[in-house]
């Protein structure tokens, strides 16, 4: 634009950002073709006091702010301007991007991270709750009785091994419990056998039959743990919501690339925007891997597919 605020020049790439046809923004104030009404003013402000003193706050600084299309319809924009000068006259050239992609993909990270941060408190709470509910319970039982069984030694020999047999009973529950509570959290078989291991033990605990496919090398701790807890709510969520017959669970790595499929052959109907926050919460644990999940459940009674694409390093 000119140091009036009257438009000079208009690429194509413009017309196409801001919906105008060729020619059609030239000639008109700037202010009228993309600034949104509400901004106008400080627009106009802002370039008279430029013009003024030449205090300058946008020039040659790269900002973020709201532009408007020829429909009326807002967008979140990302504005350079820079100053030429002519012979009849200051120019101004402004270079925009349009960043509405990056915004909703921002806004879907600080959300992700807000899911992953809530279920972090929620597993805490739950860890929390069962060993209160469980084994802590558990042991207290276990303490109580065998001071009574102290206090009987001599008096009642009977009554003491009674209750020394009751404290047995109730330690093992409470052992039995924290093995259980552990495994939860991170199975044992995993961290000493690897996630092969770990997988087939887990897909013989399911409900329902699961054929196991993994090809996979040697992979960092972190990564195998992530892929296990996947695999694990997915095959939970099938044996919950399905009403499947079988399950495949398939893993190979290909072109630095693993790729983790856990399928089924029952209702179908499954995706992100179903409701729910199962598949949400599939997806960030791989979005957290920098990697991405597709969900395959077309129509009722097809099935539904996970297939997890995760980036290796070299």
């Amino acid at each position: 634009m000119d140091g009036h605020g009257v438009v000079t020049y208009f690429n194509p790439s413009a017309e196409q950002t801001f919906g105008y046809g060729p020619g059609e923004a030239i000639g008109r104030q700037l202010v009228d073709v993309i600034v949104p009404p509400a901004l106008r003013d400080a627009h106009r402000r802002g370039l008279a006091r430029y013009l003024a003193t030449g205090e300058a706050k946008i020039l040659d600084r790269r900002i973020e702010l709201v532009a408007m299309r020829a429909d009326g319809s807002e967008f979140p924009g990302e504005l350079t301007v820079t100053r030429v000068d002519l012979a009849d006259g200051p120019t101004f050239v402004g270079f925009v991007r349009d960043i509405t992609e990056r915004m909703r993909t921002e806004y879907e990270l600080r959300a992700a991270r807000r899911r992953v941060i809530e279920a972090a408190d929620a597993a805490r709470g739950r860890v929390t709750r069962d060993i209160h509910d469980g084994a802590q319970q558990q042991f207290v039982n276990t303490l109580v009785n065998l001071q009574l069984a102290q206090q009987k030694l001599s008096a009642n020999p009977e009554r003491a091994q009674e209750l020394l047999e009751i404290a047995v009973s109730e330690a093992r529950a409470g052992i039995e419990n924290l093995r259980e509570l552990a495994a939860g959290i991170h199975p044992a078989i995993l961290s000493d056998r690897g996630l092969a291991a770990a997988l087939v033990s887990l897909v013989e605990r399911m409900p329902l039959p699961v054929v196991l496919d993994v090809v996979v090398p040697k992979l960092s701790p972190a990564l195998e743990a992530s892929i296990y807890f996947f695999c694990s709510e997915a095959l939970t969520n099938v044996a919950k919501h399905a009403a499947a017959s079988t399950a495949w669970v398939n893993l190979v790595v290909r072109d630095r690339q693993l790729t983790v499929e856990v399928r089924d052959d029952g209702i179908g109907g499954a995706g992100l925007g179903s409701g729910g926050s199962g598949l949400v919460g599939l997806h960030d644990r791989i979005a957290a891997l920098d990697g991405h999940l597709d969900v395959s459940s077309a129509q009722r009674g097809s099935g539904t597919a996970l297939t997890a694409h995760i980036p290796l390093p070299a």
